[in-house]
């Protein structure tokens, strides 16, 4: 058995919304490959009808059905793990493990009881979540952790004040939920990790032993497009985890790609959030992705109601 695991995030270039880092990791045979166990379900390079796709996010997200493309795959997978859908949006934030409390300072975050499904048909989520676990089942893979992190403007800012440091910040919750998929692997089992690179870092051994301070770190290689490592744990319980930052790490790994997708998934109910809020109290204001370009536009248009309207630019606008 091994554990293959993967590490995206959605969100690092806007200036408004969140960052949101995604997290997965399945269990299974040596060399089994989820897309292929899962063809029957799971599309790869197309979207294909009656299966859902599982790629890089910014390639579901694509044309004028991309959010339900993009939910169908972040919750089927949700309620295969989980067995189940929580009702709410906030209630799958409790789930996540999403400081509700931390988040409500943002006024479009107080009222998170829209439900989860959202665009997509119910019936087809929760059917296709029990035909994925049943395909898993089938060849021997089980998920073992499907995870997001975000983190919301404030947040940001906080971490930006902090380290003075772009990377630094970025990492901050990519570190968290590695560390996490780390922890998923059970002592005297290899594993491997795919996370997609982190900007044009290429170093990450002090980052990783910081992460793991009682394991040893061995550089295999620290390359433009591929940086990889070795986690030895110390004791008795064994076990080599491979621990990979690539360019295109979802078009690497299943687990990647499906952490992509969350992650984007995540990011675009929050932003979903925010324009709806503002658009209840501004008539006639344009949604936004929260890009630069249409980042500013949205700021602009909102400039003659922000003093009324109260809200700190600290909650809404990202430093950097």
């Amino acid at each position: 058995m091994k554990i293959l695991a993967g590490v995206d995030e959605a969100g690092l270039g806007p200036i408004l919304g969140p960052l949101v880092v995604g997290g997965a990791a399945l269990s299974g045979p040596e060399g089994a490959d989820p897309w292929a166990a899962l063809q029957p379900l799971v599309a790869r390079k197309r979207k294909e009808k009656g299966k859902i796709r599982v790629a890089d996010s910014k390639k579901v997200h694509q044309g004028p059905h991309g959010l339900r493309a993009l939910e169908e795959t972040a919750l089927a997978f949700w309620a295969c793990r989980h067995g189940d859908l929580p009702a709410t949006l906030g209630d799958w934030f409790d789930q996540l493990g999403v400081d509700r409390t931390a988040l409500a300072r943002c006024p479009w975050y107080e009222d998170l009881s829209q439900p989860l499904v959202h665009v997509a048909d119910d019936g087809f989520v929760r059917l296709h979540g029990e035909r994925l676990a049943r395909g898993l089942r089938e060849h021997g893979i089980a998920m073992l952790d499907l995870t997001a992190r975000p983190v919301d403007v404030e947040e940001w800012n906080a971490l930006i004040a902090a380290t003075d440091n772009k990377s630094k910040a970025h990492f901050h919750a990519y570190g968290e939920v590695l560390a996490r998929l780390l922890d998923a692997v059970p002592a005297g089992i290899d594993g491997h990790v795919v996370a997609d690179r982190c900007g044009g870092r290429m170093h990450y051994g002090t980052d990783l032993r910081r992460l793991r301070p009682g394991a040893r770190i061995e550089v295999v290689r620290e390359e433009p497009a591929v940086s990889s490592y070795r986690v030895r744990r110390d004791g008795s319980g064994g076990g080599v985890t491979a621990v990979t930052f690539a360019e295109r790490g979802e078009d690497r790994a299943f687990p990647t790609a499906l952490a992509s997708c969350l992650a984007k998934y995540v990011r675009e109910r929050m932003v979903g959030c925010m324009n709806a809020w503002f658009q209840a109290r501004v008539p006639g204001l344009r949604p936004t992705a929260g890009y630069y370009v249409d980042g500013h536009r949205f700021l602009d248009d909102l400039a003659p109601h922000l003093q009324a309207l109260a809200v700190p630019t600290q909650l809404l606008v990202r430093v950097r």
